[in-house]
Protein backbone atom coordinates (compact mmCIF):
# COMPACT_ATOMS: atom_id res chain seq x y z
CA UNK A 1 0.00 0.00 0.00
CA UNK A 2 3.03 2.51 0.60
CA UNK A 3 4.74 1.81 -2.20
CA UNK A 4 1.88 2.59 -4.55
CA UNK A 5 1.34 5.69 -2.46
CA UNK A 6 4.88 6.34 -3.42
CA UNK A 7 3.94 5.60 -6.79
CA UNK A 8 0.83 7.98 -6.70
CA UNK A 9 2.71 11.03 -5.72
CA UNK A 10 5.36 10.76 -8.65
CA UNK A 11 2.69 10.94 -11.08
CA UNK A 12 0.83 13.66 -9.10
CA UNK A 13 0.66 17.55 -10.20
CA UNK A 14 1.09 20.53 -8.62
CA UNK A 15 -2.15 22.08 -7.84
CA UNK A 16 -1.28 25.29 -10.21
CA UNK A 17 -1.56 22.87 -12.93
CA UNK A 18 -5.59 22.71 -12.73
CA UNK A 19 -5.49 26.20 -14.37
CA UNK A 20 -4.05 24.80 -17.37
CA UNK A 21 -6.61 21.32 -17.42
CA UNK A 22 -9.71 23.54 -17.07
CA UNK A 23 -8.53 26.49 -19.47
CA UNK A 24 -7.50 24.31 -22.24
CA UNK A 25 -10.67 22.61 -21.85
CA UNK A 26 -12.83 25.32 -21.99
CA UNK A 27 -11.45 26.58 -24.62
CA UNK A 28 -12.69 24.63 -28.11
CA UNK A 29 -13.79 24.98 -31.17
CA UNK A 30 -16.69 26.97 -30.28
CA UNK A 31 -14.84 29.81 -29.46
CA UNK A 32 -15.07 30.50 -33.73
CA UNK A 33 -18.48 30.14 -33.95
CA UNK A 34 -20.69 30.86 -30.49
CA UNK A 35 -21.15 34.32 -31.54
CA UNK A 36 -23.87 33.89 -33.82
CA UNK A 37 -26.19 31.81 -31.87
CA UNK A 38 -25.77 33.91 -28.90
CA UNK A 39 -26.56 36.96 -31.45
CA UNK A 40 -29.67 35.28 -32.27
CA UNK A 41 -31.67 35.23 -29.31
CA UNK A 42 -29.53 37.78 -27.41
CA UNK A 43 -28.11 40.27 -29.60
CA UNK A 44 -25.39 42.53 -28.08
CA UNK A 45 -26.22 41.74 -24.83
CA UNK A 46 -24.81 38.47 -25.46
CA UNK A 47 -22.31 39.18 -23.36
CA UNK A 48 -24.28 38.36 -20.50
CA UNK A 49 -25.01 35.11 -21.61
CA UNK A 50 -21.26 34.74 -21.31
CA UNK A 51 -21.26 35.51 -17.24
CA UNK A 52 -24.14 33.73 -16.29
CA UNK A 53 -22.75 30.15 -18.53
CA UNK A 54 -19.42 31.18 -16.83
CA UNK A 55 -20.83 31.77 -12.66
CA UNK A 56 -22.74 28.13 -13.26
CA UNK A 57 -19.37 26.40 -14.60
CA UNK A 58 -17.79 28.19 -11.25
CA UNK A 59 -20.93 26.67 -8.82
CA UNK A 60 -20.47 23.35 -10.86
CA UNK A 61 -16.97 23.11 -10.34
CA UNK A 62 -17.11 23.62 -6.70
CA UNK A 63 -19.67 20.94 -6.37
CA UNK A 64 -17.53 18.82 -7.80
CA UNK A 65 -14.85 19.51 -5.58
CA UNK A 66 -17.09 19.25 -2.84
CA UNK A 67 -17.82 15.85 -4.22
CA UNK A 68 -14.23 14.94 -4.81
CA UNK A 69 -12.90 15.96 -1.72
CA UNK A 70 -14.54 13.10 0.05
CA UNK A 71 -14.11 10.36 -2.65
CA UNK A 72 -11.48 10.91 -5.75
CA UNK A 73 -13.46 10.20 -8.66
CA UNK A 74 -16.77 10.50 -10.15
CA UNK A 75 -16.90 6.59 -9.87
CA UNK A 76 -16.05 6.41 -6.47
CA UNK A 77 -18.72 8.57 -5.67
CA UNK A 78 -21.50 6.57 -7.80
CA UNK A 79 -20.02 3.51 -5.68
CA UNK A 80 -20.40 5.57 -2.63
CA UNK A 81 -24.29 6.62 -3.32
CA UNK A 82 -25.18 3.45 -5.16
CA UNK A 83 -23.30 0.57 -4.56
CA UNK A 84 -20.46 -1.56 -5.86
CA UNK A 85 -22.65 -3.19 -8.88
CA UNK A 86 -25.47 -0.37 -9.79
CA UNK A 87 -22.65 2.46 -9.15
CA UNK A 88 -20.26 1.50 -11.97
CA UNK A 89 -23.36 0.70 -13.69
CA UNK A 90 -24.25 3.83 -13.72
CA UNK A 91 -20.27 4.97 -14.19
CA UNK A 92 -20.60 3.22 -17.78
CA UNK A 93 -22.03 6.26 -18.94
CA UNK A 94 -19.34 8.19 -18.09
CA UNK A 95 -17.21 6.40 -20.51
CA UNK A 96 -19.84 7.44 -23.54
CA UNK A 97 -20.07 11.31 -22.19
CA UNK A 98 -15.65 11.73 -22.10
CA UNK A 99 -16.05 9.88 -25.61
CA UNK A 100 -18.61 11.74 -26.58
CA UNK A 101 -16.59 14.97 -26.09
CA UNK A 102 -13.66 13.34 -28.10
CA UNK A 103 -15.78 13.19 -30.77
CA UNK A 104 -17.32 16.90 -30.71
CA UNK A 105 -13.93 18.33 -31.34
CA UNK A 106 -12.71 16.21 -33.74
CA UNK A 107 -15.68 15.91 -36.27
CA UNK A 108 -15.75 19.87 -36.38
CA UNK A 109 -12.26 20.30 -36.94
CA UNK A 110 -11.95 17.98 -39.45
CA UNK A 111 -14.82 20.15 -41.14
CA UNK A 112 -12.99 23.28 -40.53
CA UNK A 113 -9.64 21.82 -41.71
CA UNK A 114 -11.52 21.29 -45.19
CA UNK A 115 -13.70 24.49 -45.53
CA UNK A 116 -10.40 27.14 -45.04
CA UNK A 117 -7.43 24.64 -45.90
CA UNK A 118 -7.52 21.48 -47.70
CA UNK A 119 -10.98 21.05 -49.40
CA UNK A 120 -9.78 17.72 -51.31
CA UNK A 121 -8.62 15.72 -48.90
CA UNK A 122 -11.14 13.49 -47.30
CA UNK A 123 -12.48 13.63 -43.88
CA UNK A 124 -11.83 10.41 -42.80
CA UNK A 125 -7.63 11.37 -43.55
CA UNK A 126 -8.28 13.94 -40.99
CA UNK A 127 -9.68 11.54 -38.39
CA UNK A 128 -7.46 8.81 -38.97
CA UNK A 129 -4.29 11.41 -38.28
CA UNK A 130 -5.90 13.45 -35.57
CA UNK A 131 -6.94 10.18 -33.29
CA UNK A 132 -3.58 8.95 -34.27
CA UNK A 133 -2.12 11.93 -32.44
CA UNK A 134 -4.28 12.17 -29.58
CA UNK A 135 -3.56 8.01 -29.29
CA UNK A 136 0.20 9.26 -28.78
CA UNK A 137 -0.32 12.00 -26.42
CA UNK A 138 -2.75 9.63 -24.44
CA UNK A 139 -0.66 6.77 -24.14
CA UNK A 140 2.65 9.13 -23.14
CA UNK A 141 0.67 9.57 -19.95
CA UNK A 142 -1.16 12.43 -17.82
CA UNK A 143 1.53 14.69 -16.72
CA UNK A 144 2.54 15.04 -20.75
CA UNK A 145 -0.97 15.48 -21.56
CA UNK A 146 -0.93 18.56 -19.06
CA UNK A 147 2.27 19.63 -20.19
CA UNK A 148 0.95 19.88 -23.44
CA UNK A 149 -2.19 21.95 -22.40
CA UNK A 150 -0.09 24.47 -20.29
CA UNK A 151 1.75 25.09 -24.00
CA UNK A 152 -1.71 25.21 -25.71
CA UNK A 153 -2.88 27.98 -23.36
CA UNK A 154 0.53 29.70 -23.38
CA UNK A 155 0.58 30.28 -26.98
CA UNK A 156 -2.50 29.93 -28.35
CA UNK A 157 -5.35 31.95 -26.87
CA UNK A 158 -3.18 34.99 -25.93
CA UNK A 159 -2.42 35.23 -29.87
CA UNK A 160 -6.20 36.73 -29.88
CA UNK A 161 -4.90 39.46 -28.30
CA UNK A 162 -1.85 40.85 -30.23
CA UNK A 163 -3.61 40.44 -33.92
CA UNK A 164 -4.23 43.37 -35.80
CA UNK A 165 -8.08 43.65 -35.63
CA UNK A 166 -9.65 46.71 -37.46
CA UNK A 167 -10.72 48.95 -34.87
CA UNK A 168 -10.68 52.23 -36.55
CA UNK A 169 -14.19 49.88 -38.56
CA UNK A 170 -15.29 49.40 -35.19
CA UNK A 171 -19.24 50.89 -34.13
CA UNK A 172 -18.61 51.49 -30.47
CA UNK A 173 -22.36 52.06 -29.79
CA UNK A 174 -23.07 48.38 -31.01
CA UNK A 175 -22.87 47.56 -27.49
CA UNK A 176 -25.78 49.84 -26.10
CA UNK A 177 -28.06 50.34 -25.12
CA UNK A 178 -27.43 47.00 -22.46
CA UNK A 179 -30.25 45.35 -21.19
CA UNK A 180 -32.03 45.57 -24.14
CA UNK A 181 -33.10 41.95 -24.65
CA UNK A 182 -35.67 40.14 -21.64
CA UNK A 183 -34.14 37.65 -19.37
CA UNK A 184 -36.60 34.41 -21.22
CA UNK A 185 -34.13 35.54 -24.52
CA UNK A 186 -30.77 35.74 -22.49
CA UNK A 187 -31.42 32.13 -20.75
CA UNK A 188 -32.93 30.72 -23.61
CA UNK A 189 -29.56 31.02 -25.15
CA UNK A 190 -27.76 29.93 -21.91
CA UNK A 191 -27.22 26.09 -22.75
CA UNK A 192 -25.65 27.14 -25.72
CA UNK A 193 -22.74 28.85 -23.99
CA UNK A 194 -22.47 26.03 -21.36
CA UNK A 195 -21.24 24.27 -24.55
CA UNK A 196 -18.87 26.74 -24.84
CA UNK A 197 -17.00 25.72 -21.52
CA UNK A 198 -17.69 22.37 -22.12
CA UNK A 199 -14.75 19.95 -20.78
CA UNK A 200 -14.10 20.82 -17.06
CA UNK A 201 -15.69 17.72 -16.03
CA UNK A 202 -12.29 15.87 -17.24
CA UNK A 203 -11.63 16.98 -13.65
CA UNK A 204 -13.91 14.54 -12.00
CA UNK A 205 -11.35 11.80 -13.10
CA UNK A 206 -7.80 13.86 -12.84
CA UNK A 207 -8.61 15.00 -9.17
CA UNK A 208 -6.59 11.86 -7.87
CA UNK A 209 -3.83 13.33 -10.10
CA UNK A 210 -3.65 16.24 -8.03
CA UNK A 211 -1.26 16.92 -5.30
CA UNK A 212 -3.00 18.68 -2.58
CA UNK A 213 -6.07 18.32 -4.77
CA UNK A 214 -8.43 20.52 -2.77
CA UNK A 215 -5.56 23.23 -3.04
CA UNK A 216 -6.30 22.86 -7.00
CA UNK A 217 -9.68 24.36 -6.40
CA UNK A 218 -8.79 28.37 -6.59
CA UNK A 219 -7.07 27.27 -9.64
CA UNK A 220 -9.69 25.59 -11.82
CA UNK A 221 -11.81 28.87 -10.61
CA UNK A 222 -8.89 31.00 -12.34
CA UNK A 223 -8.75 28.38 -15.36
CA UNK A 224 -13.03 29.50 -15.89
CA UNK A 225 -12.13 33.21 -15.52
CA UNK A 226 -9.51 33.28 -17.95
CA UNK A 227 -12.00 31.60 -20.51
CA UNK A 228 -14.78 33.55 -19.93
CA UNK A 229 -12.43 36.64 -20.45
CA UNK A 230 -11.45 35.46 -23.72
CA UNK A 231 -15.02 34.59 -24.78
CA UNK A 232 -15.73 38.31 -23.87
CA UNK A 233 -13.15 39.54 -26.00
CA UNK A 234 -13.94 36.90 -28.74
CA UNK A 235 -17.96 38.26 -28.59
CA UNK A 236 -17.50 41.45 -28.73
CA UNK A 237 -15.05 42.44 -31.35
CA UNK A 238 -17.73 41.07 -33.88
CA UNK A 239 -20.53 42.60 -32.26
CA UNK A 240 -18.59 45.90 -32.89
CA UNK A 241 -17.32 45.23 -36.15
CA UNK A 242 -20.11 43.49 -37.48
CA UNK A 243 -23.75 43.94 -38.25
CA UNK A 244 -26.26 42.05 -35.96
CA UNK A 245 -28.29 40.88 -39.17
CA UNK A 246 -24.93 39.98 -40.64
CA UNK A 247 -23.35 38.60 -37.88
CA UNK A 248 -26.09 35.64 -37.98
CA UNK A 249 -25.19 34.40 -41.04
CA UNK A 250 -21.49 33.71 -40.75
CA UNK A 251 -20.91 30.21 -39.75
CA UNK A 252 -17.31 31.20 -38.10
CA UNK A 253 -17.33 35.16 -37.43
CA UNK A 254 -14.04 35.00 -35.88
CA UNK A 255 -12.56 33.35 -38.65
CA UNK A 256 -13.70 36.25 -41.19
CA UNK A 257 -12.65 38.76 -39.31
CA UNK A 258 -9.33 36.91 -38.73
CA UNK A 259 -6.14 38.24 -40.92
CA UNK A 260 -4.10 34.86 -40.22
CA UNK A 261 -7.06 32.68 -40.17
CA UNK A 262 -4.93 29.53 -42.35
CA UNK A 263 -2.38 30.15 -39.49
CA UNK A 264 -4.37 30.35 -36.54
CA UNK A 265 -6.21 27.30 -37.87
CA UNK A 266 -3.25 24.99 -37.62
CA UNK A 267 -2.18 26.68 -34.68
CA UNK A 268 -5.50 25.69 -32.69
CA UNK A 269 -4.16 22.20 -32.99
CA UNK A 270 -2.12 22.94 -29.66
CA UNK A 271 -5.40 23.21 -28.06
CA UNK A 272 -7.39 20.94 -29.47
CA UNK A 273 -4.85 17.42 -29.07
CA UNK A 274 -4.78 18.19 -25.62
CA UNK A 275 -8.29 18.57 -25.60
CA UNK A 276 -8.91 15.42 -27.14
CA UNK A 277 -6.47 13.33 -25.58
CA UNK A 278 -7.69 15.07 -21.64
CA UNK A 279 -11.31 13.64 -23.02
CA UNK A 280 -9.66 9.93 -23.81
CA UNK A 281 -7.63 9.95 -21.14
CA UNK A 282 -10.65 10.32 -18.88
CA UNK A 283 -12.84 7.96 -20.71
CA UNK A 284 -10.11 4.99 -20.36
CA UNK A 285 -9.64 5.40 -16.70
CA UNK A 286 -13.64 5.14 -16.43
CA UNK A 287 -12.95 2.07 -17.97
CA UNK A 288 -10.33 0.74 -16.07
CA UNK A 289 -12.21 1.49 -12.77
CA UNK A 290 -15.28 -0.19 -13.92
CA UNK A 291 -14.61 -2.25 -16.44
CA UNK A 292 -11.06 -3.84 -14.99
CA UNK A 293 -9.48 -3.41 -18.36
CA UNK A 294 -6.11 -2.14 -19.24
CA UNK A 295 -6.07 1.32 -19.35
CA UNK A 296 -4.08 1.02 -23.21
CA UNK A 297 -6.64 -1.40 -24.27
CA UNK A 298 -9.31 0.93 -23.20
CA UNK A 299 -7.73 3.58 -25.07
CA UNK A 300 -6.70 1.60 -28.05
CA UNK A 301 -10.84 0.40 -28.48
CA UNK A 302 -12.31 3.89 -27.95
CA UNK A 303 -9.96 5.13 -30.45
CA UNK A 304 -11.79 3.12 -32.83
CA UNK A 305 -14.94 3.67 -31.60
CA UNK A 306 -15.01 7.47 -31.97
CA UNK A 307 -12.73 6.83 -35.67
CA UNK A 308 -15.94 4.87 -36.89
CA UNK A 309 -18.41 7.02 -35.19
CA UNK A 310 -16.94 10.19 -36.93
CA UNK A 311 -17.73 8.95 -39.96
CA UNK A 312 -21.52 9.61 -39.41
CA UNK A 313 -20.80 13.87 -38.84
CA UNK A 314 -19.00 14.57 -41.82
CA UNK A 315 -21.58 17.59 -43.28
CA UNK A 316 -22.73 20.94 -41.60
CA UNK A 317 -26.13 19.50 -41.22
CA UNK A 318 -24.69 16.24 -38.96
CA UNK A 319 -22.01 18.41 -37.04
CA UNK A 320 -24.83 21.09 -35.78
CA UNK A 321 -27.43 17.83 -35.33
CA UNK A 322 -24.16 16.25 -32.97
CA UNK A 323 -23.39 19.79 -31.14
CA UNK A 324 -27.06 20.25 -30.12
CA UNK A 325 -27.63 16.54 -28.99
CA UNK A 326 -24.16 17.91 -26.88
CA UNK A 327 -25.22 20.83 -25.62
CA UNK A 328 -28.47 19.40 -24.61
CA UNK A 329 -26.93 16.11 -23.04
CA UNK A 330 -23.97 18.30 -21.04
CA UNK A 331 -26.51 20.30 -20.10
CA UNK A 332 -28.18 18.41 -17.70
CA UNK A 333 -25.62 16.34 -16.92
CA UNK A 334 -23.59 18.98 -15.21
CA UNK A 335 -26.03 21.04 -14.02
CA UNK A 336 -28.84 18.96 -12.95
CA UNK A 337 -27.19 15.29 -12.47
CA UNK A 338 -24.10 16.45 -10.92
CA UNK A 339 -26.03 18.93 -7.97
CA UNK A 340 -28.64 15.79 -7.62
CA UNK A 341 -25.59 13.67 -6.97
CA UNK A 342 -24.03 16.00 -4.81
CA UNK A 343 -26.99 16.40 -2.80
CA UNK A 344 -27.85 12.71 -2.64
CA UNK A 345 -23.81 12.08 -1.21
CA UNK A 346 -24.70 14.93 1.36
CA UNK A 347 -27.76 12.74 2.58
CA UNK A 348 -25.94 9.59 2.69
CA UNK A 349 -22.85 11.25 4.52
CA UNK A 350 -24.79 12.73 7.37
CA UNK A 351 -26.71 9.65 7.89
CA UNK A 352 -23.68 7.61 8.31
CA UNK A 353 -22.04 9.92 10.55
CA UNK A 354 -24.81 9.82 13.01
CA UNK A 355 -25.52 6.14 13.08
CA UNK A 356 -22.86 5.11 15.59
CA UNK A 357 -24.67 8.59 17.77
CA UNK A 358 -28.23 6.64 17.49
CA UNK A 359 -26.34 3.18 18.36
CA UNK A 360 -25.05 3.84 21.50
CA UNK A 361 -28.23 5.73 22.47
Amino acid sequence: MAMRADWMRTRQLSPFFAFFIVAVTTIGLAIFSFQRRLVSFAGHDGWMVIIIAALMVHVVIGIMYKMLNQHHTIVDVHTQVFGERLGSFLSLYWIFYYSLYVLVNLAPYAELLRTWLFPEVASGVFFFVLLFLTYLFTTAGFRTIVGISALGVLVTPPFFFFLDWPYGQMQWGSLFPIGNHPVRDLWSVTPDMTYGFLGFEVLLMAYPFMKEAPRSHKWAQLGVTFSMILYLFCFIIPVLYLHEHHLVTIIWPMLYLWDMEYFGISLWILTLLPNMALGLWAASRVAKQTIRISQRHAVRGLSLLIFGSAFFFTTRLEIENLTSFTTSLTFYTLFVYLPLLFLLQSIITKRRSRKPIDSSG
